[in-house]
């Protein structure tokens, strides 16, 4: 009996530092899951997105585009860099352009890391060029309301390409020009102030005279053009610039007298 009540004691006494000691371990481990008190959490990382690369891109690519407004747009839109804390900014590596194709190849990187991305898409130059907003007739005098303006890539323009309303404004097709496209110079002339056959005046000026005879001209001609006349007192053809409606100039002294 005295062994019996001895070994529940015991059993109890167990049982008791059991209960004591669990607490205890429980509330160890949770302190140790809480990062100890001044110890900083790792810095999050830099993050580069669309508007960072479109901006480094355009800097480089418009060195190599040098005609007009560039115009990029990349082939992947979803584009992201991310880089640890202390790295440098953007930098544009490996860059290819093709003018043929427009198409550009390149590699973006962080200057400072590991970091990069290769990344394409097409660009180009773009400039604005006058069109004519309505169908004008051969004759018919363009004026600015029948101009418009339109983007054309720049590589697909040419010297005859119309640039400026200047060149438009006060001329008239010699053929039909098409509405909304590019006009060509070669399809204009200034109206037309000398007709074939027609009675000229033909002046010579100088700082101290001026001097002036009949002729006829033997082509039709604009303002500024050069023609053929016959100065009909000498029966001698001249060649003479249209200066106004049926008046030719010529610059070489003698030509009238002759």
């Amino acid at each position: 009996m005295i062994r019996h009540l001895a070994n529940r004691r015991f059993s109890a006494l167990i049982l008791g530092a059991a209960l004591l000691t669990a607490p205890v371990a429980v509330q160890a481990a949770t302190v140790a899951a809480v990062p100890a008190a001044g110890v900083a959490a790792p810095a999050p990382d830099v993050v580069y997105g669309m508007p960072h690369v479109e901006a480094v891109l355009s800097d480089a690519l418009s060195r190599v585009i040098t005609a007009g407004r560039l115009q990029m747009e990349l082939d992947n839109r979803a584009v992201e860099l991310r880089a640890p804390q202390g790295a440098g900014g953007l930098a544009v590596e490996n860059l290819y352009y093709s003018p043929v194709q427009g198409r550009f190849a390149a590699e973006i990187v962080v200057t400072g890391s590991q970091v990069r991305l290769p990344v394409s898409g097409r660009a180009f130059g773009v400039v604005q060029i006058p069109v004519l907003s309505r169908r004008v007739l051969p004759g018919d005098i363009i004026g600015p309301g029948d101009i418009d303006w339109q983007d054309m890539r720049a590589d697909q323009t040419t010297s005859d390409t119309a640039a400026t309303d200047a060149q438009l404004i006060g001329m008239t097709p010699k053929r039909g020009v098409s509405t909304n496209q590019p006009v060509r110079l070669r399809d204009l002339q200034s109206p037309r102030m000398v007709d074939k056959g027609a009675m000229v005046t033909i002046t010579l000026s100088t700082p101290s005279m001026t001097l002036t005879t009949q002729g006829k001209a033997l082509q039709d001609g604009g303002k500024g053009e050069v023609i053929r006349v016959v100065n009909t007192q000498s029966n001698r053809i001249v060649e003479a610039t249209v200066a106004g409606p049926n008046v030719v100039a010529v610059a070489k002294p003698g030509t009238i007298a002759q």
